[in-house]
Protein backbone atom coordinates (compact mmCIF):
# COMPACT_ATOMS: atom_id res chain seq x y z
CA UNK A 1 0.00 0.00 0.00
CA UNK A 2 1.03 3.62 -1.04
CA UNK A 3 0.25 7.01 0.65
CA UNK A 4 -0.80 9.31 -1.89
CA UNK A 5 -2.20 12.95 -2.07
CA UNK A 6 -4.73 13.30 -5.21
CA UNK A 7 -5.59 16.83 -6.01
CA UNK A 8 -8.97 17.31 -7.35
CA UNK A 9 -10.57 20.82 -8.15
CA UNK A 10 -12.27 20.95 -5.01
CA UNK A 11 -8.93 20.37 -3.30
CA UNK A 12 -6.36 18.20 -1.83
CA UNK A 13 -7.07 14.43 0.17
CA UNK A 14 -5.82 11.83 0.98
CA UNK A 15 -5.60 8.07 -0.40
CA UNK A 16 -4.46 4.69 -0.06
CA UNK A 17 -2.95 2.71 -3.53
CA UNK A 18 -2.54 -0.73 -4.13
CA UNK A 19 -0.87 -2.32 -7.75
CA UNK A 20 -0.91 -5.45 -8.85
CA UNK A 21 1.96 -7.69 -10.31
CA UNK A 22 -0.04 -8.80 -13.04
CA UNK A 23 -2.93 -6.33 -14.48
CA UNK A 24 -6.43 -7.73 -14.78
CA UNK A 25 -7.11 -4.58 -16.83
CA UNK A 26 -9.56 -3.39 -14.40
CA UNK A 27 -9.42 -0.80 -11.95
CA UNK A 28 -11.31 -0.75 -8.13
CA UNK A 29 -12.48 2.15 -6.31
CA UNK A 30 -12.58 0.46 -2.53
CA UNK A 31 -15.46 3.04 -0.57
CA UNK A 32 -14.48 2.31 2.96
CA UNK A 33 -17.33 1.78 6.05
CA UNK A 34 -17.88 4.57 8.58
CA UNK A 35 -14.67 3.96 9.58
CA UNK A 36 -12.76 5.54 6.81
CA UNK A 37 -8.89 4.86 5.87
CA UNK A 38 -8.65 2.12 8.96
CA UNK A 39 -6.38 -0.95 8.62
CA UNK A 40 -9.40 -3.40 7.77
CA UNK A 41 -10.07 -1.25 4.31
CA UNK A 42 -6.11 -1.31 3.64
CA UNK A 43 -6.66 -5.13 4.06
CA UNK A 44 -9.30 -4.78 1.22
CA UNK A 45 -7.19 -2.84 -1.25
CA UNK A 46 -4.64 -5.50 -0.62
CA UNK A 47 -6.68 -8.37 -1.38
CA UNK A 48 -7.89 -6.64 -4.72
CA UNK A 49 -4.28 -5.51 -5.87
CA UNK A 50 -3.60 -9.51 -4.84
CA UNK A 51 -6.20 -10.48 -7.56
CA UNK A 52 -4.67 -8.49 -10.35
CA UNK A 53 -6.63 -5.05 -10.32
CA UNK A 54 -5.42 -1.24 -9.56
CA UNK A 55 -7.10 -0.07 -6.56
CA UNK A 56 -7.64 3.38 -4.91
CA UNK A 57 -8.80 3.96 -1.66
CA UNK A 58 -9.76 7.67 -0.88
CA UNK A 59 -10.78 9.61 2.51
CA UNK A 60 -14.24 9.93 2.74
CA UNK A 61 -14.07 12.64 5.21
CA UNK A 62 -11.43 15.01 3.86
CA UNK A 63 -13.65 17.92 4.05
CA UNK A 64 -14.70 17.14 7.95
CA UNK A 65 -11.45 15.78 9.32
CA UNK A 66 -8.54 14.43 7.06
CA UNK A 67 -8.13 11.45 7.28
CA UNK A 68 -9.46 9.92 10.00
CA UNK A 69 -8.66 5.80 10.44
CA UNK A 70 -11.05 4.77 12.90
CA UNK A 71 -11.16 1.05 14.97
CA UNK A 72 -14.11 -1.11 15.80
CA UNK A 73 -14.95 -0.10 19.47
CA UNK A 74 -17.70 2.00 20.81
CA UNK A 75 -15.75 6.00 20.62
CA UNK A 76 -14.79 5.59 16.75
CA UNK A 77 -18.17 3.80 15.99
CA UNK A 78 -19.68 6.81 17.32
CA UNK A 79 -17.21 8.94 15.75
CA UNK A 80 -17.93 7.52 12.44
CA UNK A 81 -21.70 7.34 12.90
CA UNK A 82 -21.56 11.38 13.55
CA UNK A 83 -18.93 11.88 10.46
CA UNK A 84 -21.48 9.78 8.19
CA UNK A 85 -24.37 11.01 9.45
CA UNK A 86 -23.27 15.17 8.40
CA UNK A 87 -22.09 13.77 5.24
CA UNK A 88 -23.45 15.68 2.15
CA UNK A 89 -24.01 12.43 0.58
CA UNK A 90 -24.33 14.92 -3.16
CA UNK A 91 -20.73 16.86 -2.45
CA UNK A 92 -19.21 13.46 -1.65
CA UNK A 93 -20.52 12.09 -4.82
CA UNK A 94 -19.31 15.03 -6.85
CA UNK A 95 -15.89 14.91 -4.77
CA UNK A 96 -15.85 11.07 -5.99
CA UNK A 97 -16.36 11.58 -9.61
CA UNK A 98 -13.57 13.76 -9.34
CA UNK A 99 -11.16 11.82 -8.33
CA UNK A 100 -11.98 8.96 -10.56
CA UNK A 101 -11.62 11.66 -13.40
CA UNK A 102 -8.12 12.13 -12.07
CA UNK A 103 -7.21 8.66 -11.96
CA UNK A 104 -8.71 7.72 -15.00
CA UNK A 105 -6.12 10.16 -16.90
CA UNK A 106 -2.97 7.50 -14.39
CA UNK A 107 -4.37 4.49 -15.80
CA UNK A 108 -3.91 3.23 -18.75
CA UNK A 109 -6.07 4.30 -21.65
CA UNK A 110 -9.76 2.28 -21.46
CA UNK A 111 -9.36 1.13 -18.55
CA UNK A 112 -12.70 0.52 -16.72
CA UNK A 113 -13.26 1.43 -13.05
CA UNK A 114 -15.97 -0.22 -10.96
CA UNK A 115 -16.57 1.70 -7.19
CA UNK A 116 -17.00 -1.72 -4.42
CA UNK A 117 -17.84 0.14 -1.17
CA UNK A 118 -18.75 -1.32 2.52
CA UNK A 119 -21.75 0.35 4.51
CA UNK A 120 -21.65 3.73 3.80
CA UNK A 121 -19.08 2.99 0.56
CA UNK A 122 -21.88 1.05 -0.75
CA UNK A 123 -24.28 3.46 -0.15
CA UNK A 124 -21.73 6.05 -2.54
CA UNK A 125 -20.68 3.14 -5.28
CA UNK A 126 -24.86 3.23 -5.65
CA UNK A 127 -24.73 6.96 -6.18
CA UNK A 128 -21.30 6.79 -8.54
CA UNK A 129 -22.98 4.49 -10.58
CA UNK A 130 -26.13 6.29 -10.52
CA UNK A 131 -23.65 9.59 -11.51
CA UNK A 132 -22.89 7.50 -14.30
CA UNK A 133 -19.14 7.94 -12.87
CA UNK A 134 -18.03 4.34 -13.21
CA UNK A 135 -18.09 1.51 -15.10
CA UNK A 136 -19.94 -0.95 -12.80
CA UNK A 137 -20.31 -0.83 -8.69
CA UNK A 138 -20.96 -3.60 -5.99
CA UNK A 139 -22.50 -1.98 -2.98
CA UNK A 140 -21.73 -4.75 0.17
CA UNK A 141 -25.06 -3.87 2.84
CA UNK A 142 -25.46 -0.21 1.86
CA UNK A 143 -27.02 2.24 4.29
CA UNK A 144 -29.80 4.79 3.69
CA UNK A 145 -31.19 3.49 0.50
CA UNK A 146 -34.44 4.94 1.28
CA UNK A 147 -32.49 8.40 0.92
CA UNK A 148 -31.45 7.45 -2.89
CA UNK A 149 -34.90 5.64 -4.31
CA UNK A 150 -35.52 8.76 -6.94
CA UNK A 151 -31.68 7.75 -8.76
CA UNK A 152 -32.98 4.21 -9.45
CA UNK A 153 -33.66 4.64 -13.17
CA UNK A 154 -30.04 6.61 -13.87
CA UNK A 155 -28.00 3.51 -13.44
CA UNK A 156 -26.46 2.78 -16.57
CA UNK A 157 -23.79 0.75 -15.77
CA UNK A 158 -23.72 -2.69 -14.53
CA UNK A 159 -24.37 -2.40 -10.37
CA UNK A 160 -24.89 -5.09 -7.74
CA UNK A 161 -26.49 -4.93 -3.79
CA UNK A 162 -25.72 -6.89 -1.38
CA UNK A 163 -27.91 -6.83 1.59
CA UNK A 164 -27.94 -8.88 4.94
CA UNK A 165 -31.37 -10.55 5.31
CA UNK A 166 -30.68 -9.74 8.79
CA UNK A 167 -29.79 -6.15 8.57
CA UNK A 168 -32.44 -4.09 10.51
CA UNK A 169 -31.25 -0.95 8.25
CA UNK A 170 -32.73 -2.34 4.99
CA UNK A 171 -35.34 -4.67 6.02
CA UNK A 172 -37.46 -6.34 3.22
CA UNK A 173 -40.13 -3.41 2.60
CA UNK A 174 -36.97 -1.29 2.17
CA UNK A 175 -35.43 -3.85 -0.43
CA UNK A 176 -38.80 -4.20 -2.09
CA UNK A 177 -38.52 -0.54 -2.73
CA UNK A 178 -35.01 -0.52 -4.11
CA UNK A 179 -36.13 -3.25 -6.29
CA UNK A 180 -39.39 -0.79 -7.61
CA UNK A 181 -36.79 1.85 -7.82
CA UNK A 182 -34.31 0.13 -10.20
CA UNK A 183 -36.49 -2.21 -11.86
CA UNK A 184 -36.38 -0.01 -14.87
CA UNK A 185 -32.81 0.65 -14.99
CA UNK A 186 -32.55 -3.40 -16.05
CA UNK A 187 -28.98 -2.53 -14.73
CA UNK A 188 -28.98 -3.36 -10.69
CA UNK A 189 -28.79 -6.91 -9.42
CA UNK A 190 -30.06 -7.18 -5.91
CA UNK A 191 -28.58 -9.96 -3.56
CA UNK A 192 -30.15 -10.78 -0.11
CA UNK A 193 -27.72 -13.33 1.92
CA UNK A 194 -29.18 -15.77 3.98
CA UNK A 195 -28.25 -15.43 7.55
CA UNK A 196 -26.18 -12.88 7.02
CA UNK A 197 -26.21 -9.41 9.22
CA UNK A 198 -24.93 -5.70 8.11
CA UNK A 199 -21.35 -5.93 8.00
CA UNK A 200 -20.85 -9.38 6.78
CA UNK A 201 -18.45 -8.94 4.21
CA UNK A 202 -15.88 -7.49 7.76
CA UNK A 203 -12.93 -10.47 7.46
CA UNK A 204 -11.91 -10.94 10.76
CA UNK A 205 -14.15 -8.88 12.79
CA UNK A 206 -17.90 -10.16 13.81
CA UNK A 207 -20.08 -10.09 12.19
CA UNK A 208 -18.80 -11.56 9.32
CA UNK A 209 -20.44 -14.31 7.62
CA UNK A 210 -18.06 -16.46 5.58
CA UNK A 211 -20.48 -17.88 3.17
CA UNK A 212 -22.06 -14.52 2.23
CA UNK A 213 -18.89 -12.87 1.80
CA UNK A 214 -17.50 -15.49 -0.45
CA UNK A 215 -20.77 -15.47 -2.78
CA UNK A 216 -20.43 -11.41 -2.73
CA UNK A 217 -16.78 -11.23 -3.72
CA UNK A 218 -17.48 -13.88 -6.32
CA UNK A 219 -20.23 -12.28 -7.52
CA UNK A 220 -18.38 -8.74 -7.62
CA UNK A 221 -15.22 -10.42 -9.54
CA UNK A 222 -17.75 -11.47 -12.41
CA UNK A 223 -19.08 -8.20 -12.52
CA UNK A 224 -15.84 -6.78 -12.67
CA UNK A 225 -13.98 -9.46 -15.57
CA UNK A 226 -17.41 -9.21 -17.71
CA UNK A 227 -16.01 -5.28 -17.84
CA UNK A 228 -12.23 -6.09 -19.37
CA UNK A 229 -11.60 -4.54 -22.50
CA UNK A 230 -14.98 -2.32 -21.95
CA UNK A 231 -15.59 1.01 -21.19
CA UNK A 232 -19.22 2.93 -20.59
Amino acid sequence: MTTREIEIPSGKLTAYTASPIVSRGVAVLVLPEIYNLNGWIRKVAERYAGLGFEVLVPDLYWRQTPDPQLDYNPADQQTGRQLASVLDREVATNDLAEIVRAWRAELPEGTPVIAVGYCLGGELAFLLAASGTVDGASGYYPTRMENHLQHGTAVKAPTQLHFGELDYRTPGELIDLVRQATVESQKVEIIVHAGADHGFGRFGHPPYHAAAAALAQTRTLALADALIGKRH
